[in-house]
């Protein structure tokens, strides 16, 4: 699932988009610059800029872009673009402070050059800086610790600083479904066609994550599959009491999924839709059916439907987000009058 800076970085990919932002208040996501004249000045205001994201949610610095404020205590506006006369320069110089004066380095930050279409090398530059786990980053230009703050960036107090020494670093839980081929269902359950979704938790964070737990919203086309994920009505993580519109599974002190790990929890069944017989020209064996009847084809279909799903952990924001699951078809030959 994309943050709000993962989303934004990849939203700002035209000078469309970037002019969108005029009028717009920075905020806690984006930082706009002017590219300084002189390199000291520009490795000051990049390393802070960067830094701050870093500890914080993590953000998008936009060069070649003006901004300024109205007054003490309100953000600044963006006001109107300011292309760098050669783009991809920029974007060398600006990764490259980042990587030479920021300590500890920070990892995974991303650069675009945006062509602003008046030469062949001017244009603009967005850095992607994702929030950094463990210890916190300081510029090596002035030996500050920098957070974001709302639309500012201003040195970390003592505090935030020693409770970033000693805050370990957070696990990163994702949804994973492996949907099945369409089958019949077995005797004595619904009837019909139907396909499985075995769904579990993935940690591709760095920490380990505590008290996992996540819940879906019931929809009539989907139900849990009491046998669980061994067949023995055994779950991955212990399934919860609940109020009627949610199936949840909360983990206990036991329930631990380390990184790198894929937890297994347990099945969702999608029940299929009868879209109606066809009929086909019987070319049948004699005795096939019994008399008066013929044979037709049957559409069975498992709809596009969004799981609409929540994860949580110990330390961790809840997230809420939607998992697209396609159309799947199935279809059997059956008797009719």
């Amino acid at each position: 699932m994309l943050t709000n800076a993962e989303k934004l970085f990849k939203q700002l990919s035209s000078v469309r988009a970037l002019l969108a932002l005029v009028g717009k208040p920075e905020d806690a996501e984006f930082d706009c610059k002017e590219w300084p004249a002189r390199l000291d000045d520009a490795r000051r205001t990049i390393a802070k800029a960067a830094c701050g994201f870093a500890n914080a949610t993590g953000g998008v610095i936009v060069i070649g872009v003006k901004a300024s404020g109205a007054g003490a205590g309100t953000p600044d506006v963006v006001r109107n673009l300011v292309p760098v006369p050669d783009r991809h320069a920029v974007a060398s110089a600006a990764l490259d402070i980042i990587l030479q004066s920021v300590e500890p380095g920070i990892e995974g930050v991303r650069t675009k050059a945006i062509a602003d279409g008046k030469s062949k090398s001017s244009g603009f530059v967005l850095l992607f800086v994702p929030a950094s786990d463990g210890a916190p980053r300081r510029s090596k230009v002035d030996w500050r610790f920098y957070v974001r703050i709302a639309s500012g960036t201003l040195p970390m107090e003592f505090f935030q600083i020693e409770e970033r020494f000693g805050r370990r670093p957070p696990p990163k839980l994702t949804l994973t479904v492996e949907a099945s081929n369409m089958m019949m269902d077995p005797p004595g359950h619904e009837g019909g066609a139907i396909r499985r979704l075995v769904f579990g938790l993935r940690n591709d964070g760095r920490g380990i994550a505590k008290f996992p737990g996540i819940r879906f919203k019931r929809s009539h086309a989907m139900r849990l599959d009491d046998y669980g994920i061994d067949g023995n009505m055994g779950f991955g993580i212990p399934l919860r009491p609940s109020e009627p519109e949610w199936i949840v599974f909360r983990g206990g002190v036991d329930d631990v999924i380390y990184p790198g790990e894929t937890r297994l929890i347990g099945k969702l069944i999608q029940t299929a839709i009868n879209k109606g017989d066809r009929g086909i020209p019987p070319k049948l064996a004699p005795g096939q059916f019994a008399s008066g009847f013929t044979h037709a084809e049957r559409l069975l279909v498992c709809e596009a439907i969004d799981l609409d799903y929540e994860i949580s952990a110990e330390g961790t924001a809840v997230q809420r987000a939607f998992y697209p699951l396609p159309q799947d078809e199935f279809r059997i030959t059956v008797a009719v009058r």
